[in-house]
């Protein structure tokens, strides 16, 4: 019994499983492409495909709430590579 299964615990994934690889993930896009409305773009359908095909409509709220994730990563790491690049300068 896994303590993460959608079927035994489905708000330990959307609460724990999910932010963390949104966050993860933004941020490792934020690296690679540099664009926020690409990756909010990305991030956004792909919980929208999720929410129609792995989940139900319900799930549409927590598909805002992780693109809102997204952006409040992709601006952390916007912020660290300016004064990155403004120390290194």
């Amino acid at each position: 019994m896994s303590a993460f299964s959608i079927n035994d615990n489905p708000f330990g994934m959307i609460l724990i499983i999910f932010p963390l690889l949104t966050s993860i993930a933004s941020l490792i896009l934020q690296l690679l492409i540099k664009k926020k409305v690409i990756i909010l773009s990305v991030v956004f359908t792909v919980y929208l495909i999720a929410t129609f095909t792995l989940f139900n409509s319900s799930f549409l709220i927590w598909c805002f709430v992780y693109t809102g994730i997204s952006l409040v990563g992709t601006l952390i790491e916007d912020l660290i590579l300016k004064d990155k690049k403004k120390f290194t300068t």
